[in-house]
């Protein structure tokens, strides 16, 4: 039986057909045609374009989305990788596709809400350009340091960066990288100013870290939280406002006093905009139906994420939230792309 001819689909036309009356033939027949073009879809292979390299968060996040719809709607959902401009590359090749649901784009906190800042002469409105369908994930951030470092709480290290005579080193993935700026974010919070050393990602960073060249930086869980297990790091808290199911032991930032304090690396999936909007639901539907399966949660949580889903308008939500915050901090703190 195909998707077009599933008795859900055949009840459907049989209640528009009986509206007829009321409407008219000539709307009806349109409703008739909306609706059987949703049962089709999708009716050939769909790109799913993730905008970094192989192997990481996104990467893979977006490879379980990917799988997930192949399963629940029996079309192929191929990944694409995309890497460039902050992931911008990437997403302008989405929003510039036929906005009929088979180009996607796997997004996310950097290159839907930092990216556009950093390279403003892109001139790149999320917003305006995507429909979401998802907000799939979650990555916390977590704030770490050097196990020489004489600060076991956060209260310590804010005190402890009030009084040393050299402002304590912090370690990112580069200048405008999503942890660089959950670093300046909590820097401005908190009140303090750490001196900011950039690296060429995160493992880097993290290395000179655990050799005490820099002593404190904020990462995501996926990457920090296998140091902070092997006794390397030393985890003073996560930024968002649950614990991490990773390391259930240590606290949020709003737990310790910084109320509201809710950063993180998100993931999601987008479309371009004008994508009818019962292609969008059936993809919505897909997504939260596959992250209600414990395997799927449980291939989330083994790499430090958060499942979450919703509807769509909660990716919305977010992007009024972190654009103009990203934007602002950005302006304050003069961060430059290398």
């Amino acid at each position: 039986m195909t998707l077009a001819s599933s008795p859900a689909a055949r009840t459907r036309r049989r209640t528009l057909l009986a509206l007829s009356a009321a409407l008219g033939l000539t709307t009806v027949a349109a409703l008739v045609s909306t609706a059987h073009g949703a049962d089709a879809y999708p009716a050939k292979p769909v790109r799913l374009i993730v905008p970094f390299a192989p192997g990481g968060a996104v990467d893979i996040v977006g490879r379980l989305m990917a799988q997930s719809l192949t399963e629940s709607l029996g079309q192929a959902f191929i990944v694409e990788n995309r890497p460039g401009a902050g992931g911008l590359l990437a997403m302008e090749e989405v929003a510039r596709a036929a906005p009929d649901g088979y180009t996607l784009a796997v997004g996310g906190a950097g290159p839907l809400t930092v990216s556009p800042s950093l390279y403003r002469d892109r001139k790149f409105d999320p917003i305006a350009r995507f429909d979401p369908v998802i907000w799939y994930a979650s990555t916390p951030g977590l704030l770490v340091t050097n196990l020489s470092l004489k600060a076991d709480s956060v209260k310590a290290l804010v005190a402890l960066s009030g009084t040393v005579a050299q402002p304590l080193a912090m370690g990112s993935a580069g200048s405008g990288s999503i942890n660089h700026l959950m670093g300046e974010y909590f820097q401005q919070v908190a009140g303090v100013r750490w001196m900011h050393v950039p690296y060429r990602g995160s493992s880097p960073a993290l290395t000179d870290l655990i050799a005490g060249n820099v002593q404190v930086m904020m990462d995501i869980v996926p990457t920090a939280a296998p140091l902070v297990k092997a006794g390397k790091l030393r985890a003073l808290a996560v930024t968002t406002p649950q614990r991490s199911a990773t390391l259930p032991d240590v606290p949020t930032l709003a737990e310790l006093g910084y109320t509201g304090f809710d950063v993180s690396s998100w993931l999601s999936l987008n479309a371009p905009k004008g994508t009818p909007p019962a292609v969008i639901a059936r993809l919505n539907q897909a997504l939260n139906e596959g992250l209600k399966q414990p395997e799927v949660r449980k291939r989330i949580t083994d790499i430090g994420a958060e499942p979450e889903g919703g509807p769509p308008d909660r990716v919305a939500a977010r992007l009024k939230l972190d654009l103009p915050r990203w934007s602002q901090l950005i302006d304050k703190a003069k961060i430059a792309v290398e």
